[in-house]
């Protein structure tokens, strides 16, 4: 099955520009053109936009996937140790985002817990507005160890 620029857009939920962008910037192989000379997608194609995506969407540099696809489109299966190297790095960077990530919903998880109980409090002379500084000492007490390295 093929698919127009339009219809394979839609199918991977992105806009039309996107995939041009894909295209310009060389992360594509080449794409086949009908008679008209409008684009044609094949479903390897869209395998390949849907890989593309999904490492932009892990914040894996443009420049890095292009070397990526450079070293398949251009060296083959010469290239599979080094396309391998490229990935695990990537896994790597996503393991301590992950954990980064993580520490840092437990965190939000803390300070609005912090707030729930202040506004919570049944005593009004308990419940004001603090300032800055009285917040910081207050919500301090609550991390307990968390670190801002």
């Amino acid at each position: 099955m093929t698919y127009s620029a339009g219809e394979a857009a839609k199918k991977l939920k992105m806009s039309k520009d996107t995939l041009r962008y894909y295209e310009r910037e060389g992360l594509l192989p080449p794409i086949q053109k009908n008679k008209s000379g409008h684009r044609i997608y094949s479903e390897t194609d869209m395998e390949w936009i849907f890989l593309i995506r999904s490492l932009r969407d892990t914040d894996m540099p443009i420049a890095k996937i292009k070397h990526y696809v450079s070293l398949l489109v251009n060296k083959g299966g010469k290239t599979i140790s080094e396309r391998r190297k490229i990935l695990i790095e990537h896994k790597a960077f996503l393991n301590e985002k992950m954990v980064l990530y993580q520490n840092l919903m437990q965190l939000l998880g803390k300070k609005i817990s912090f707030y729930n109980d202040v506004l919570e409090n049944e005593n009004p002379a308990e419940v004001r507005c603090m300032d800055y500084i009285t917040e910081w000492e207050n919500f301090r007490n609550i991390l307990k160890g968390a670190t801002h390295e």
